[in-house]
């Protein structure tokens, strides 16, 4: 019972994350606000848990009470989020430009939906810790090690099958109402199993000074309340701290889909739960010693696990020939992800667990609950300070070494409470880790960077010399990759994302043709920046304001500095204001209307972009458009398949009467508009005379641009009407939303060989272009 209620755990978590991502937007402090209630819900439940311990009697009746109470509360949370929208949009209209008042709300908004359920599941341990303890205190306490290790196993399974299976196959509403009617009948038969298990009351806990237990440890003496709290709390740090930037880090090396969040956090909590029964082996050898032999173990595989991050992306270049299918692709980068993380996150596994073992206790259910509590709260901590503070100023490598030495450190802390002859190890193997970190190569960034992981080959600029890198939580890793031709090109965790070369035409024809069509030129919004080239672009005309929006201070950095001579310096134009936000959380808080939303950002199956492709964001886009206003987005034609070209036009399609799919050079992007798409020939002429216009023109005219519009309305209708009776679907059925997730589940699959590229899609969309396309949407 308790694995299964670590894997629903799990599922809830991602679940209430992406409800609120949707609510607060995919920045990575709301994404914070969010883990941040949710362990201090943990940690609460925890503490309560602790606190009437002495007073239950039946500890597994009160356990199943818990998970019926999560299954009754998580029912009703999509109706909760329903109505959270609402009140987040006017509390946060308020204080519309302050962020610390935005993470606020945020933060206090989340911990409304979920620190009640959180509170439950943070109570469960120290409520089975009274039922499973024995009248031999160490037998208890093995058997509670093997519970925690078993609920996060459980959390391991239930990240991979929320990520693979259940999440894509019942869409977020039906996902937690499944999960939450198992939560109940868990606690069902808890209920009736712990009726007459009763355990005799314990006295009430000891007063704040009293004698500590003497020591019975075979090892030397066991760990003080005090200490064990301290360790407790250092493990949660330190996992959650070295959670993040390995997260972080795999994003680069693995990929940064839905699946591959799924499946690096799988591998991480499975390897973090094999920890338990190394922890019984050292344990037995070195008694209450062993929680310094397993801090400084798992400092030193720490520092030896460093030399292979740089060589991981060579395993996808040894099996790109090989390996052709999705299924399999994603086993590699499984294999890639446990070469990385089984032997240092296994021995991270065992210090929660032996400091459990280790620690003077008096009544199991509270001292468990405290060091919950610590661990909690540590966790919170870490993920805070090492992905907000730590990372962005040390960079990868130098805060996993950070890591590494700080569990060192806290080795030689609890070797004080080793027997001498156990000690002088001890120090040793910690001073050995302090050698091996000063000895540590510095990585091969170029080969790190490459992005071999997203179509199994070398990458965007084979042999390229990486002339710039910035990390930061919110964009991961960004770099500037020289060839040797000289050109730059811009990568977000190894994914391309613009250049100062080829690409510069395909990204000003992106940002010239919206403008083309809109009635007015009064405000424009670009939604991600990249290089800054399309916000230039857009620049060049007599807009009164420009908005810009992106989420990524590296990207910010690297348009402003290194990409001005081909963005015009656009960062510096009194015009623009830059928000450094999600672009669809803008536009819910936000009542500005505009003449042109431009939206460039990474490929949809990057996890949280398929939030701006999705229904109920159409809708949103549609009220902020002015009269004739244009919206005009980004559309990936390679690496997919018809059914998601299909998904991603009908999406739109759905909500706006006029649309029009077209190609800059190889670059494909849809725009829409509740009025018709047109413009007059003499408008063109007269655009062509405004600002720098010309100067982004390359020579040619601006009519260029419009003669590659592919199809419009009827194409479009013609081309769906076709795709759905050859997949058998109905109209709706290849509608995305935020609830049915279709295409944040679907395009990552399209990442392998026999996809469709852009030669192919654009030959069978041709086929539905009408003879007169041009002349409907270009007047006299």
């Amino acid at each position: 019972m308790y694995g299964m209620s670590g894997a629903l755990g799990l599922i809830y978590e991602v679940a209430f994350n992406k409800y609120l991502a949707y609510v607060f937007g995919a920045t990575a402090y709301a994404s914070s606000a969010v883990l941040v209630a949710f362990m201090a819900g943990l940690a609460l439940g925890a503490h309560i848990a602790s606190r009437i311990d002495h007073k239950i009697e039946r500890p597994l009746f009160a356990y199943g009470v818990a998970e019926v109470l999560i299954g009754a509360f998580c029912a009703f949370t999509p109706l909760i989020f329903a109505k959270l929208t609402g009140v987040y949009v006017s509390a946060a209209a308020k204080a519309p430009d302050s962020l610390v008042t935005l993470t606020l709300l945020r933060g206090s908004m989340a911990v409304i939906v979920v620190l009640i359920p959180a509170a439950g599941m943070g109570a469960t341990l120290p409520l089975l810790a009274r039922f499973v303890q024995a009248d031999e205190p160490s037998a208890g306490k093995r058997l509670l090690a093997r519970l925690y290790a078993l609920n996060t196993a459980g959390g391991a399974i239930g990240s991979l099958l929320s990520a693979y299976v259940i999440l894509p196959a019942a869409g977020l509403p039906w996902t937690l109402r499944g999960s939450a009617a198992v939560s109940a009948a868990i606690g069902v038969v808890a209920i009736v199993l712990g009726w007459n298990a009763r355990i005799p009351r314990l006295a009430e806990e000891r007063k704040e000074g009293a004698a500590e237990p003497a020591a019975t440890d075979i090892a030397g003496s066991t760990l003080p309340i005090r200490d064990a709290t301290i360790l407790s709390a250092a493990s949660g740090l330190l996992v959650f701290g070295c959670e993040v930037i390995m997260v972080h880090l795999l994003a680069l090396v693995i990929g940064t889909s839905v699946y591959a969040f799924g499946l690096m956090l799988f591998i991480f909590l499975v390897c973090l739960s094999l920890g338990t029964p190394i922890a019984t082996r050292l344990s037995r050898r070195f008694g209450a010693g062993a929680a310094s032999f397993g801090f400084a173990a798992a400092g030193i595989a720490l520092l030896f696990s460093l030399v292979v991050w740089d060589r991981l992306p060579e395993i996808f270049i040894a099996l790109g020939p090989i390996v052709r299918s999705w299924g399999g692709r994603e086993m590699a980068r499984g294999l890639a992800a446990f070469v990385a993380l089984a032997v240092p996150v296994m021995l991270m596994g065992t210090t929660f667990p032996l400091v459990l073992r280790a620690a003077r206790t008096s009544t199991v259910g509270a001292d468990v609950g405290r060091l919950t509590v610590a661990n909690t709260m540590g966790s919170v901590v870490g993920s805070i300070l090492f992905g907000f503070v730590v990372l962005a100023r040390l960079g990868s490598q130098r805060s996993l070494v950070l890591v590494a030495l700080a569990y060192l450190g806290f080795a030689a802390f609890s070797a004080r409470h080793v027997l001498p002859r156990l000690r002088l190890r001890a120090l040793g193997l910690v001073a050995s880790g302090v050698v091996v970190a000063i000895l540590l190569p510095k990585w091969d960034l170029a080969r790190l960077t490459s992005g071999a992981n997203v179509y199994f080959d070398e990458g965007v600029v084979p042999n390229g010399v990486v002339e710039m890198i910035k990390e930061d939580v919110h964009g991961g890793v960004t770099t500037i990759v020289r060839d040797a031709a000289g050109n730059r090109t811009l990568l977000t965790n190894g994914k391309f994302q613009g250049n100062d070369s080829l690409e510069l035409r395909d990204n000003r024809g992106l940002a010239h043709l919206p403008v083309l069509f809109a009635k007015k030129r009064d405000r424009a919004m670009v939604i991600g920046l990249g290089t800054g080239v399309s916000a230039g672009t857009v620049a060049a005309y007599d807009f009164k304001r420009i908005d810009v929006i992106e989420l990524s201070p590296a990207i910010i950095e690297t348009a402003l500095d290194q990409f001005k001579g081909v963005n015009h310096d656009v960062m510096r134009d009194p015009r623009v204001r830059l928000l450094v936000e999600d672009g669809r959380n803008i536009l819910l808080t936000g009542h500005e209307t505009y003449d042109v939303i431009s939206i460039e950002i990474s490929s949809i199956w990057f996890a949280g972009a398929a939030n701006l492709y999705n229904h109920e964001f159409y809708e949103l886009a549609s009220r902020h458009l002015e009269q004739g206003g244009v919206l005009q987005q980004w559309f990936q034609l390679h690496h997919t398949n018809r059914e998601n070209v299909a998904t991603v036009i009908a999406t739109m399609r759905k909500v706006f009467p006029h649309v029009i799919v077209a190609v800059s050079g190889h670059q494909g992007h849809m725009l829409a508009s509740m009025s018709p798409l047109q413009v007059s020939r003499d408008k063109l002429f007269d655009l062509e005379k405004i600002g720098y216009v010309e100067a982004t023109l390359g020579g040619e005219h601006l009519v260029d641009y419009v003669k590659g519009i592919l199809i419009d309305e009827k194409g479009i209708d013609a081309f769906l009407f076709d795709t759905q009776k050859r997949l058998g679907k109905t109209d709706d059925a290849l509608v995305s939303t935020d609830m049915n997730l279709l295409l944040e589940y679907a395009t990552p699959k399209g990442n392998i060989p026999t996809a469709d590229d852009i030669p192919d899609t654009i030959a069978y969309l041709s086929t539905y272009k009408r003879r007169d396309t041009l002349a409907a949407h270009i007047k006299p």
